[in-house]
């Protein structure tokens, strides 16, 4: 629950961070996607939050981490004039009658600052990163008033856009860096946008707080520290694990066809041939969109966000199909985003309304006049020792790198963007994770035929937990290698 500033949430066994900003920068936007739940009021509006909220981010049995969401700073040229003059600007400033209507940038301003001076272990001051720090006029103002109240500063780079390689993030971080350092109360500049933040962003966020406390409260703010991070790892491990459970059903699925259907295409009717493969295909490739479906929720609500992936669904045609299909057009559009080879064709072929031979299936792209035997049997679908078909060694590979991209959409979408969406991704997530898919594909080959092998291995589903976890962790280290 929120308390007001006078409320005496703050105690030796608590730790509190002020979130600060510019009015308008999205405070109370961050602030949703750090603690997981939706705070606050947000609107593309001038001083939307008036009040001092405390909200509670992380408790332990001894101690407790609160986040303030504050009101922006108002007209912070005229507010720096004002204080100027006197002998103890913040004193002064805070002693002030303000009308909440008339004057509300001052008395928003007065707020914010009461709350930085009373109760604020480290300031987390938001900026708006596509202003290069040379012409946000404002943030030089709030620095010098920040600086008056002698407590550490955390600048923290919103609004970065479109999530860019390790080495343009560094660039754009070392130059708010270098403009920061004039400053005596800035600990660090970070990336932390309240759209595209992941928990790695978090740690390093967390270990900075840390090294700013003073000792005391530094050895108070360790189990807190120690409790926010086991909890994202908890999160990262039952997301290895449900994405682990996915790739183990898909690489044993198979729909059994007819001995006769599997004899060469001379000594059996090719209209025979495309029928039975085409009901094996529909039937496997329905299973793998509904468990993509069912997947992708499950991660989104693991995430603490809102929304499904099935949210909008496109009705298949009747023609394709004896009766008519619900497929996940978000799923399909999350998916489409991502894929490519085998799993963009089946894509396309699943989002047009049916599953089509030719031109539109499985690899995309391929010409006309092949036929369904030497489509599936060559490259999508291959015939197994128990008289089934199952998806290729090609296509299943496609499926474990869009297992990994869409674990990275996930862990990458910040609540406080609103409900949960598809929608443009890096381009050098998907260079990271086709070298990480290439690294692990021996490994992924082996667990392949393995479940094609046996029809009962306990520890499949756990062996490819483990191969995720593996792949996962080693792209968020290409990614983030500096974290």
């Amino acid at each position: 629950m929120p308390a007001s500033s006078a409320d005496p949430v703050a105690s030796v066994h608590s730790i509190t961070l002020s979130l600060i900003s510019h009015t308008n920068v999205g405070k109370t936007t961050l602030a949703r996607t750090l603690l997981r739940r939706d705070v606050g009021t947000v609107d593309d509006a001038p001083h939307v939050t008036t009040v001092n909220e405390a909200y509670l981010a992380i408790e332990t049995e001894e101690s407790e981490l609160r986040l303030w969401d504050t009101p922006g700073f108002g007209d912070s040229h005229r507010l720096l004039k004002r204080l100027k003059r006197e002998r103890n600007p913040v004193l002064w400033f805070l002693s002030q009658t303000w009308d909440r209507i008339v004057d509300r940038p001052l008395w928003c301003s007065q707020q914010a600052l009461q709350n930085v001076r009373d109760d604020a272990d480290v300031i987390l001051y938001l900026v708006n990163a596509t202003e290069p720090p040379e012409t946000a006029g404002y943030v030089k103002a709030e620095m010098e008033i920040l600086g008056w109240v002698e407590k550490p500063v955390l600048v923290l780079l919103n609004q970065t856009g479109p999530l860019q390689p390790d080495a343009v993030e560094s660039a754009e971080v070392e130059g708010w860096t270098r403009y920061m350092r004039t400053f005596d109360c800035v600990i660090e500049v970070l990336p932390m946008d309240a759209f595209a933040r992941c928990w790695i962003h978090e740690h390093h966020l967390l270990d900075v707080i840390a090294s700013s406390l003073p000792l005391e409260k530094r050895k108070r703010f360790g189990p807190l520290q120690s409790a926010w991070k086991a909890r994202n790892e908890e999160v990262f491990d039952q997301s290895c694990r449900i994405l682990g459970a996915l790739l183990a059903t898909s690489a044993r699925d198979g729909v059994e066809v007819r001995a006769e259907t599997m004899l060469e295409k001379l000594r059996v009717n090719r209209s025979e041939i495309d029928r039975a493969y085409g009901e094996a295909r529909r039937q496997l490739a329905e299973r793998l969109a509904e468990r993509i479906e069912a997947t992708t929720n499950e991660l989104i609500h693991l995430h603490g966000l809102e929304g499904q992936a099935g949210r909008k669904l496109n009705r298949a045609s009747d023609n394709e199909f004896k009766t008519p299909e619900k497929i996940s057009e978000n799923v399909w559009g999350l998916a489409s985003s991502f894929a490519g080879g085998a799993m963009l064709g089946l894509i396309a072929d699943l989002k047009a309304g049916g599953l089509t031979f030719g031109g539109g299936a499985l690899i995309g792209g391929v010409a006309t006049g092949i036929g369904a035997y030497a489509l599936i049997f060559t490259y999508n679908l291959v015939r197994g020792e128990d008289r089934k078909l199952h998806w290729s060694q090609e296509h299943f590979r496609e499926q474990v790198r869009l297992a990994v991209l869409c674990y990275l959409a996930i862990a990458h979408f910040g609540r406080g963007r609103g409900d949960w969406s598809e929608g443009d991704h890096p381009d050098h997530w998907r260079e990271v994770v086709d070298g990480i898919i290439e690294a692990h594909r021996a490994e992924i080959d082996r667990l392949w035929k393995r479940a094609g092998a046996v029809d009962k291995d306990v520890d499949l589903s756990q062996r490819f937990e483990k191969l995720v976890r593996q792949s996962l962790r080693d792209v968020l280290k290409r990614l983030y290698p500096n974290a």
